[in-house]
């Protein structure tokens, strides 16, 4: 029994096992009206021609022409299901699959990953929708069709048969002799797709440095070891299907010969012959088929077992119960904090307090880990050991949604979404109320600058907000995180981007949240930005060296000011 729950992805397959029953019970069907073709053969040979009545070969052709129009209809009602089947597949898993995504590369700090689970996800419904499934519906009647034509006539049966069971191990050795390269394939695609698209989110570098040719290369790298794994996979699959193009022609040969051979013996008919043919056809079709679909099946399987892997991976243990809004108190209790696969950890043992409406500046040198411990906070990542809690409740166990009502969030490198600016505003929450949005502008000191945009509030600012300058974006950002009046505000390096008129507004933004009594975390690099904090906290390699007032904390760390002179930093990197 396995270790792991069943992953969405799998509950989801398993709702649909109705659906493929009523398909499998329709290929039933189907392939049990495929036997009226060599029957009317025999008829019409054996009987028809014999008796020379029209009549009788009306009637014959009547009903086969009714059975394959009742075919027809089902084998498009069978189509209708396995379209449908994707369809929910699409609706029920894919937006599950995004959001477990998008929670698993905020976990992992992870770029990209998303994409290529959708691809996956595509994999997965392409095969179990497609040609594939229906080739596994129509295996089993392969035994069916052997048995009449054994009936018919043994010898002619067992060659139909071992026929069928050459055309099996070639099958099984497509599956060996393609398994390797195909993996390795995948792989480097995967990898592959990953530069892609880090080398589209870095263009401005990479044209700016000429770095053009080197990212080409580094791409290739991993193209061309997936095109040359793909090509030995693609050969090795295309001689097994000449191979067995060959065999079937020649079955198909020597089954009309015996056939012919057995019927001037008088030991079967001349339709009986015909028969033989049609049936040993229909009966090592499946076959041929799956060497066919044999690498779509090897890419489906693999993206399936991708996909529960990742899936479990990014076991969600977070809350779905909405908690009352919080009135502000933020406690860190001995948080450490150490990624998988990393010896050392990055965050050390910190513990502070901050009370409702309090602030805080949370200075030291880079890769103090600054940035990692606000990402703890807010419910990124969650603390290896110790807790992290607003108004005793764990923050990274608190429901997403409902955590971000009350938290507003502003990282150090603002990524916007296609759309508008009351959009990004809005955290693409649909529908907003105006109000809202342009009191979130009004608050971060933006309202004017958005005015004077072409649109607007309505002004489309491109993928990833192309269409503005850092300090926009940054600036929309800040309006973004202080959308809808959070309980606690949290801003990582908040003006890294800004000119004098953006700061003045944080400032202006960082007051006017003191005065409703939000808490405040702000990480900094310039003293200007955390000169009307509560509390200094100073972190150093991982640890928390001083935490306390401004005024004292800040004493620590600067020279006495020599006459006439001002005070300056006593420790580089300690907030300037």
């Amino acid at each position: 029994m396995s270790s792991h729950p069943k992953t969405f992805l799998q509950e989801a397959l398993e709702k649909t096992r109705k659906a493929f029953l009523y398909a499998a019970i329709f290929s039933f069907f189907i392939n049990l009206m495929m036997i009226s073709l060599p029957l009317y053969s025999m008829q019409v040979f054996d009987r028809v021609i014999s008796s020379a009545s029209v009549e009788t070969l009306l009637i014959l052709s009547l009903a086969t022409g009714f059975t394959f129009f009742i075919m027809g209809l089902l084998s498009g009602v069978r189509s209708f299901v396995m379209s449908r089947i994707g369809e929910w597949l699409d609706i029920t898993v894919a937006p599950r699959l995004l959001e477990a995504s998008v929670t698993r590369a905020a976990a992992q700090n992870l770029t990209s990953g998303g994409g290529q689970n959708l691809r996956d996800l595509a994999n997965v419904k392409n095969f179990v929708t497609g040609a594939g499934i229906m080739t596994l519906f129509d295996a089993p009647w392969a035994v069916i069709f052997l048995a009449i034509i054994y009936m018919i006539h043994p010898l002619i049966g067992f060659a139909a048969l071992v026929g069928g069971i050459g055309l099996f191990v070639l099958a099984t050795m497509t599956e060996i002799s393609t398994r390797k390269p195909l993996n390795e394939a995948s792989k480097h695609t995967i990898k592959a797709s990953n530069t892609a698209e880090a080398a589209t989110r870095n263009a401005e570098v990479i044209e700016a440095m000429g770095m053009m040719r080197h990212v080409i290369a580094h791409w290739q790298t991993n193209n061309h070891e997936s095109v040359a794994e793909s090509s030995i996979a693609s050969n090795r699959s295309n001689i097994i299907m000449a191979v067995s193009k060959i065999i079937r022609m020649f079955l198909q040969i020597m089954v009309i010969g015996l056939g012919a051979y057995y019927a001037l013996q008088h030991e079967i008919t001349t339709g009986g012959m015909l028969a033989c043919s049609i049936l040993t056809g229909r009966a090592l079709a499946p076959f041929e088929a799956a060497i066919g679909i044999w690498k779509s099946f090897i890419s489906a399987r693999d993206s399936y077992r991708r996909l529960n892997l990742n899936l479990v991976n990014s076991e969600d243990v977070r809350g779905r119960m909405p908690l009352p809004p919080p009135q502000g108190e933020l406690k860190l209790e001995g948080v450490i904090f150490r990624p998988a696969r990393v010896d050392k950890p990055i965050i050390k043992g910190v513990t502070f307090t901050l009370l409702p409406g309090e602030s805080l500046g949370l200075i030291g040198p880079s890769a103090a880990g600054k940035s990692t411990l606000i990402k703890l906070i807010v419910g990124i990542w969650p603390a290896t050991i110790g807790s992290i809690r607003l108004d005793a409740a764990e923050v990274y166990k608190w429901n997403r949604e409902d955590f971000g009502r009350y938290v507003g969030y502003m990282p150090q490198d603002v990524e916007l979404f296609a759309g508008t600016v009351a959009d990004n505003i809005a955290r693409l929450q649909p529908n907003p109320p105006p109000e809202a949005v342009i009191e979130a502008a009004r608050w971060a000191g933006v309202h004017e600058m958005i005015l004077r945009l072409p649109k607007g509030y309505e002004t489309e600012i491109g993928d990833s907000g192309m269409l503005l300058s850092p300090g926009q974006r940054q600036r929309i950002g800040l309006a973004r995180a202080l959308y809808g009046n959070p309980r606690m505000l949290v801003l990582d390096e908040p003006n890294s981007n800004l000119d004098s008129e953006g700061e003045a507004g944080l400032q202006v933004a960082i007051r006017t949240a003191k005065e409703r009594n939000i808490t405040t975390l702000i990480v900094a690099h310039r003293p200007s930005i955390i000169s009307g904090v509560d509390k200094i906290a100073m972190m150093r390699d991982g640890a928390l060296e001083a935490f306390g007032p401004r005024e004292q904390v800040l004493a620590k760390y600067t020279k006495p000011a020599p006459t006439g002179g001002v005070a300056r930093p006593a420790v580089q990197g300690g907030v300037a």
